[in-house]
């Protein structure tokens, strides 16, 4: 075998539990049928091991104590902003694909003075009601009081939410960086933990305001060196999605986002690594037939992944198909080359490790 499990394990148990809290079982999936799959010498292989390892989660009191550093940082900033702010989680923590201990928790203050809104939608639909179910009809209306503009400036309120921010962290911890355009990064001493606060307004897109649910509504972040706001991003949504896959999946999902991350994480014949991001990687996983996956055992799944890398690489027209979690983005539609070419990169690592696994079966027919 070409690889060198023994040190990837190590690196993963490091990188998954660097507190060394007691891991506990989470692969219910390994309770198969299969003589192959319950083979003891399959089980105690290093490559075994690594998969295995590879797809779990990180170890939930250090996950739980990730939540506890962003509450005490909330504390802080609630303290500061009184009511003009309401506080939200995205990133992988909020979904359990992390796979390593630095950054791995946002918190997003939302001021509460203004939102932007789809206005051109908003007076598209009402204007077709026939296109409306009752029910969408009625949340509609009663957002039609957002044609109303806000006698404020936006801008200026979420640089005045970010200066005062920083102040406040500044003042509270010893190690604070302010410099991010987009979030300012804390560490937290007890429990020692890295949190990033992202300063952002509500977005109500047709689709929040036609279900009236609070997992739809999107945000925008403010950038502090443009002093402008990003494209919407609908990070709630996309939580719940990726929760719900994995959940009728029995946690397959979750299992080859994590996998895909670490291996990732493991490449050293990567120059560049920023052209596959979490972003992507969900996306390419959520966009996977769950038919493929959703009674395979954990091993299977290697090769689940493999077949979609391939098929990526290789078929145009599929690839150009394949959207963000939450549907509003073609992920190859930018900087294509250059994610091609890590998921060339990826997919070569990863077939090694199929490559591994069928020697290893032949091994022990």
């Amino acid at each position: 075998m070409s690889k060198n499990y023994d040190q990837l394990i190590q690196k993963i148990n490091q990188r998954s539990n660097p507190d060394s809290f007691t891991m506990k079982a989470l692969f219910a999936e390994e309770n198969v049928t299969s003589l192959l799959f319950e083979n003891k010498k399959l089980k105690t292989a290093q490559v075994y091991i690594y998969v295995q390892k590879a797809m779990k989660g990180v170890a939930s009191e250090y996950t739980s104590n990730s939540k506890i550093a962003a509450n005490q940082v909330e504390a802080h900033l609630k303290r500061s902003h009184g009511s003009q702010v309401h506080f939200e989680r995205q990133g992988s923590v909020m979904t359990n694909t992390h796979i390593i201990k630095d950054n791995d928790i946002d918190l997003v203050q939302i001021t509460n003075k203004s939102k932007g809104v789809d206005h051109s939608g908003l007076k598209k639909a009402l204007a077709n009601p026939n296109t409306l179910n009752p029910i969408e009809y009625k949340n509609l209306k009663k957002h039609s009081d957002d044609f109303s503009q806000y006698e404020g400036n936006q801008l200026t309120d979420l640089r005045n939410i970010r200066k005062q921010s920083e102040e406040v962290l500044i003042s509270t911890y010893k190690e604070v960086d302010v410099e991010k355009v987009n979030s300012i990064y804390v560490q937290v001493s007890s429990p020692k933990r890295d949190v990033d606060v992202v300063t952002a307004t509500y977005y109500k897109g047709i689709d929040y305001m036609k279900t009236n649910r609070d997992y739809r509504r999107g945000i925008q972040i403010y950038n502090k060196e443009l002093h402008k706001l990003s494209n919407v991003d609908f990070p709630f949504w996309s939580i719940k999605r990726i929760n719900e896959r994995s959940l009728l999946t029995n946690g397959r999902l979750k299992n080859m986002i994590r996998f895909i991350k670490n291996v990732k994480f493991d490449c050293d014949n990567i120059d560049n690594k920023g052209a596959i991001r979490s972003f992507h990687i969900n996306a390419i996983c959520y966009n996977i037939n769950i038919a493929k996956y959703q009674y395979a055992h954990f091993l299977e799944l290697v090769t689940v992944i493999n077949d979609e890398l391939i098929r990526i690489l290789i078929n145009k027209s599929y690839r150009d198909n394949i959207k963000s979690v939450d549907g509003t983005e073609i992920i190859f539609e930018k900087d294509c080359d250059k994610k091609l070419q890590e998921i060339r990169f990826l997919q070569a690592e990863i077939n090694q490790i199929v490559i591994d696994l069928t020697l290893l079966n032949k091994q022990l027919i």
